[in-house]
Protein backbone atom coordinates (compact mmCIF):
# COMPACT_ATOMS: atom_id res chain seq x y z
CA UNK A 1 0.00 0.00 0.00
CA UNK A 2 1.28 3.46 -0.87
CA UNK A 3 1.78 5.79 2.03
CA UNK A 4 -0.36 8.87 2.38
CA UNK A 5 1.66 11.84 1.16
CA UNK A 6 1.26 15.28 2.71
CA UNK A 7 3.04 18.18 1.04
CA UNK A 8 3.24 21.77 2.17
CA UNK A 9 1.50 23.91 -0.44
CA UNK A 10 3.65 26.19 -2.57
CA UNK A 11 1.58 26.32 -5.76
CA UNK A 12 -0.78 23.79 -7.32
CA UNK A 13 1.47 22.66 -10.15
CA UNK A 14 4.64 21.98 -8.18
CA UNK A 15 2.89 20.58 -5.10
CA UNK A 16 0.49 18.28 -6.97
CA UNK A 17 3.21 17.19 -9.40
CA UNK A 18 5.47 16.19 -6.52
CA UNK A 19 2.72 14.06 -4.96
CA UNK A 20 1.81 12.38 -8.26
CA UNK A 21 5.49 11.69 -8.96
CA UNK A 22 5.92 10.01 -5.58
CA UNK A 23 2.77 7.95 -6.18
CA UNK A 24 4.24 6.70 -9.48
CA UNK A 25 1.23 8.00 -11.40
CA UNK A 26 3.19 8.62 -14.62
CA UNK A 27 4.07 4.93 -14.84
CA UNK A 28 0.49 3.88 -14.08
CA UNK A 29 -0.78 5.95 -17.02
CA UNK A 30 0.46 3.33 -19.46
CA UNK A 31 -2.32 1.00 -18.29
CA UNK A 32 -5.09 3.62 -18.10
CA UNK A 33 -7.32 4.68 -20.97
CA UNK A 34 -9.96 6.87 -19.36
CA UNK A 35 -9.59 9.09 -16.32
CA UNK A 36 -12.53 10.48 -14.36
CA UNK A 37 -11.84 13.36 -11.99
CA UNK A 38 -14.48 13.99 -9.32
CA UNK A 39 -14.15 17.40 -7.61
CA UNK A 40 -16.46 18.67 -4.89
CA UNK A 41 -18.58 21.41 -6.44
CA UNK A 42 -21.32 21.33 -3.84
CA UNK A 43 -22.44 24.85 -4.75
CA UNK A 44 -21.23 27.65 -6.99
CA UNK A 45 -19.39 29.09 -3.97
CA UNK A 46 -15.63 29.73 -4.09
CA UNK A 47 -13.00 27.54 -2.40
CA UNK A 48 -12.59 26.11 0.17
CA UNK A 49 -16.33 25.31 0.05
CA UNK A 50 -15.53 23.82 -3.35
CA UNK A 51 -12.46 22.28 -4.99
CA UNK A 52 -10.22 24.94 -6.47
CA UNK A 53 -10.03 24.53 -10.24
CA UNK A 54 -6.28 25.03 -9.93
CA UNK A 55 -5.92 21.71 -8.12
CA UNK A 56 -7.82 19.83 -10.83
CA UNK A 57 -5.92 21.68 -13.54
CA UNK A 58 -2.60 20.58 -12.02
CA UNK A 59 -3.67 16.92 -12.21
CA UNK A 60 -4.71 17.38 -15.84
CA UNK A 61 -1.42 19.11 -16.69
CA UNK A 62 0.50 16.22 -15.15
CA UNK A 63 -1.48 13.70 -17.21
CA UNK A 64 -1.00 15.67 -20.43
CA UNK A 65 2.73 16.06 -19.84
CA UNK A 66 3.15 12.32 -19.31
CA UNK A 67 0.63 10.94 -21.80
CA UNK A 68 -1.11 12.85 -24.57
CA UNK A 69 -3.76 10.32 -25.55
CA UNK A 70 -5.75 9.82 -22.35
CA UNK A 71 -9.46 10.58 -22.24
CA UNK A 72 -10.09 12.88 -19.29
CA UNK A 73 -13.50 13.75 -17.88
CA UNK A 74 -14.52 15.91 -14.94
CA UNK A 75 -17.71 14.35 -13.56
CA UNK A 76 -19.87 16.11 -10.97
CA UNK A 77 -23.38 16.50 -9.64
CA UNK A 78 -23.73 19.69 -7.61
CA UNK A 79 -26.05 19.80 -4.64
CA UNK A 80 -27.12 23.41 -4.25
CA UNK A 81 -27.24 24.60 -7.87
CA UNK A 82 -27.28 23.32 -11.44
CA UNK A 83 -23.94 21.63 -12.07
CA UNK A 84 -23.41 23.66 -15.24
CA UNK A 85 -23.61 26.87 -13.22
CA UNK A 86 -20.90 25.63 -10.85
CA UNK A 87 -18.71 24.56 -13.79
CA UNK A 88 -19.00 28.02 -15.33
CA UNK A 89 -18.74 30.19 -12.23
CA UNK A 90 -15.81 28.29 -10.70
CA UNK A 91 -13.65 28.31 -13.84
CA UNK A 92 -14.09 24.70 -14.94
CA UNK A 93 -15.58 25.66 -18.33
CA UNK A 94 -12.53 27.76 -19.16
CA UNK A 95 -10.12 25.09 -17.95
CA UNK A 96 -11.89 22.36 -19.95
CA UNK A 97 -11.71 24.42 -23.15
CA UNK A 98 -7.99 25.05 -22.63
CA UNK A 99 -7.10 21.38 -22.14
CA UNK A 100 -9.69 19.78 -24.39
CA UNK A 101 -11.38 17.74 -21.70
CA UNK A 102 -15.02 16.91 -21.13
CA UNK A 103 -17.15 18.23 -18.30
CA UNK A 104 -20.02 15.87 -17.51
CA UNK A 105 -23.06 16.64 -15.37
CA UNK A 106 -24.17 13.52 -13.47
CA UNK A 107 -27.79 14.52 -14.10
CA UNK A 108 -27.26 14.56 -17.87
CA UNK A 109 -25.49 11.28 -18.45
CA UNK A 110 -26.42 7.63 -18.96
CA UNK A 111 -27.31 5.91 -15.70
CA UNK A 112 -27.12 2.20 -14.93
CA UNK A 113 -28.68 0.15 -12.15
CA UNK A 114 -26.50 -2.06 -9.95
CA UNK A 115 -27.27 -4.44 -7.09
CA UNK A 116 -25.40 -5.61 -4.01
CA UNK A 117 -27.39 -7.63 -1.45
CA UNK A 118 -24.67 -6.93 1.14
CA UNK A 119 -25.17 -3.17 0.93
CA UNK A 120 -26.52 -1.49 4.04
CA UNK A 121 -29.15 0.82 2.53
CA UNK A 122 -28.64 0.89 -1.24
CA UNK A 123 -29.03 -2.77 -2.18
CA UNK A 124 -29.85 -1.38 -5.60
CA UNK A 125 -28.27 1.82 -6.82
CA UNK A 126 -28.26 4.06 -9.89
CA UNK A 127 -24.91 5.49 -10.99
CA UNK A 128 -23.32 7.02 -14.11
CA UNK A 129 -22.34 4.30 -16.56
CA UNK A 130 -19.15 6.18 -17.47
CA UNK A 131 -17.66 5.44 -14.04
CA UNK A 132 -17.10 1.80 -14.76
CA UNK A 133 -13.91 1.02 -16.62
CA UNK A 134 -12.45 4.42 -15.78
CA UNK A 135 -9.64 5.39 -13.40
CA UNK A 136 -11.33 7.48 -10.70
CA UNK A 137 -9.57 10.36 -8.96
CA UNK A 138 -11.45 11.95 -6.07
CA UNK A 139 -10.39 15.58 -5.58
CA UNK A 140 -12.29 17.09 -2.64
CA UNK A 141 -11.60 20.20 -0.65
CA UNK A 142 -10.36 19.73 2.93
CA UNK A 143 -13.37 20.61 5.05
CA UNK A 144 -15.63 19.77 7.91
CA UNK A 145 -19.19 18.60 7.39
CA UNK A 146 -21.90 19.81 9.75
CA UNK A 147 -23.55 16.36 9.86
CA UNK A 148 -20.95 13.80 8.74
CA UNK A 149 -17.99 15.35 10.57
CA UNK A 150 -15.80 15.66 7.48
CA UNK A 151 -16.39 15.58 3.75
CA UNK A 152 -13.30 14.29 1.98
CA UNK A 153 -12.49 11.68 -0.71
CA UNK A 154 -14.98 9.00 0.30
CA UNK A 155 -17.97 11.23 0.95
CA UNK A 156 -17.20 13.09 -2.27
CA UNK A 157 -18.89 10.19 -4.11
CA UNK A 158 -22.31 11.46 -3.00
CA UNK A 159 -22.14 13.84 -5.96
CA UNK A 160 -22.32 10.81 -8.29
CA UNK A 161 -25.92 10.04 -7.32
CA UNK A 162 -28.37 11.25 -9.98
CA UNK A 163 -30.87 13.78 -8.67
CA UNK A 164 -33.83 12.05 -10.36
CA UNK A 165 -33.28 9.01 -8.13
CA UNK A 166 -31.82 10.59 -5.00
CA UNK A 167 -33.19 14.11 -4.76
CA UNK A 168 -36.27 15.45 -3.04
CA UNK A 169 -35.66 14.64 0.61
CA UNK A 170 -34.95 18.34 1.08
CA UNK A 171 -34.03 21.19 -1.24
CA UNK A 172 -30.48 20.02 -1.95
CA UNK A 173 -30.02 17.53 -4.73
CA UNK A 174 -28.87 14.01 -3.75
CA UNK A 175 -30.39 14.60 -0.30
CA UNK A 176 -31.73 11.03 -0.05
CA UNK A 177 -28.44 10.14 1.63
CA UNK A 178 -29.72 11.98 4.70
CA UNK A 179 -32.96 10.00 4.67
CA UNK A 180 -31.13 6.67 4.82
CA UNK A 181 -28.26 7.86 7.01
CA UNK A 182 -25.26 9.57 5.52
CA UNK A 183 -22.69 7.19 7.02
CA UNK A 184 -24.45 4.16 5.58
CA UNK A 185 -24.97 5.84 2.21
CA UNK A 186 -21.29 6.76 1.92
CA UNK A 187 -20.23 3.25 2.96
CA UNK A 188 -22.46 1.74 0.28
CA UNK A 189 -21.26 4.13 -2.41
CA UNK A 190 -17.72 3.05 -1.74
CA UNK A 191 -18.71 -0.60 -2.18
CA UNK A 192 -20.01 0.14 -5.66
CA UNK A 193 -17.34 2.62 -6.76
CA UNK A 194 -13.60 2.16 -6.20
CA UNK A 195 -11.59 5.34 -5.88
CA UNK A 196 -8.21 4.75 -7.51
CA UNK A 197 -6.49 7.87 -6.21
CA UNK A 198 -7.34 10.76 -3.90
CA UNK A 199 -5.92 14.27 -3.93
CA UNK A 200 -7.28 16.54 -1.20
CA UNK A 201 -7.04 20.29 -1.77
CA UNK A 202 -6.01 21.58 1.65
CA UNK A 203 -4.59 24.91 0.58
CA UNK A 204 -7.15 26.68 2.76
CA UNK A 205 -9.35 24.23 4.66
CA UNK A 206 -12.81 24.90 6.06
CA UNK A 207 -14.15 24.36 9.56
CA UNK A 208 -17.57 24.20 11.16
CA UNK A 209 -19.67 23.57 8.05
CA UNK A 210 -19.45 22.14 4.55
CA UNK A 211 -21.53 25.01 3.15
CA UNK A 212 -20.38 28.43 1.99
CA UNK A 213 -20.91 29.80 5.50
CA UNK A 214 -18.13 27.66 6.93
CA UNK A 215 -15.03 29.35 8.36
CA UNK A 216 -11.72 29.26 6.54
CA UNK A 217 -9.15 27.47 8.68
CA UNK A 218 -7.06 30.03 10.51
CA UNK A 219 -4.23 29.62 9.90
CA UNK A 220 -4.78 28.01 6.51
CA UNK A 221 -3.85 24.31 6.47
CA UNK A 222 -1.54 24.95 3.51
CA UNK A 223 -1.26 21.30 2.42
CA UNK A 224 -2.13 18.94 -0.40
CA UNK A 225 -2.76 15.31 0.61
CA UNK A 226 -2.56 12.38 -1.78
CA UNK A 227 -2.60 8.61 -1.95
CA UNK A 228 -4.11 5.52 -3.55
CA UNK A 229 -5.98 4.37 -0.46
CA UNK A 230 -8.89 6.80 -0.08
CA UNK A 231 -9.69 5.64 3.45
CA UNK A 232 -6.15 6.29 4.67
CA UNK A 233 -6.04 9.63 2.87
CA UNK A 234 -9.29 10.64 4.55
CA UNK A 235 -8.05 9.53 7.96
CA UNK A 236 -5.08 11.88 7.52
CA UNK A 237 -7.35 14.67 6.28
CA UNK A 238 -9.62 14.27 9.31
CA UNK A 239 -6.57 14.42 11.58
CA UNK A 240 -5.32 17.62 9.92
CA UNK A 241 -8.76 19.15 10.47
CA UNK A 242 -8.47 18.30 14.17
CA UNK A 243 -10.64 15.18 14.36
CA UNK A 244 -9.90 11.68 15.58
CA UNK A 245 -10.82 9.59 12.57
CA UNK A 246 -12.63 7.08 14.79
CA UNK A 247 -15.15 9.82 15.58
CA UNK A 248 -16.27 9.94 11.93
CA UNK A 249 -19.01 7.37 11.32
CA UNK A 250 -18.41 6.69 7.64
CA UNK A 251 -14.65 6.28 8.19
CA UNK A 252 -15.31 3.73 10.92
CA UNK A 253 -17.83 1.89 8.76
CA UNK A 254 -15.56 1.70 5.72
CA UNK A 255 -12.62 0.61 7.89
CA UNK A 256 -14.77 -2.25 9.21
CA UNK A 257 -14.54 -0.97 12.78
CA UNK A 258 -18.24 -0.38 13.35
CA UNK A 259 -21.05 -1.76 15.45
CA UNK A 260 -24.71 -0.71 15.28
Amino acid sequence: MDNVIVREFSDYSSTVFSILDELGFAEKLDDINRIIIKPNLLQDAPPPCTTDVGCVEAIIKFIRENSQNKQIMVLEGSGGCATGIAFKKLGYDKMAAEYGIKLQDVDKTEIIRLEDPKALVYKEIYLPAVLFGGYIISVPSLKDHSIAGVTLSLKNLVGLLPDRHYGGYWSYKRSDVHRVGIGRAVADLNKYVKIDMSVIDGRLGQQGSHLSGGRHCNPHKNVIIGGHDALEVDKKGAEILGHEWESIEHLRMISGDYEE
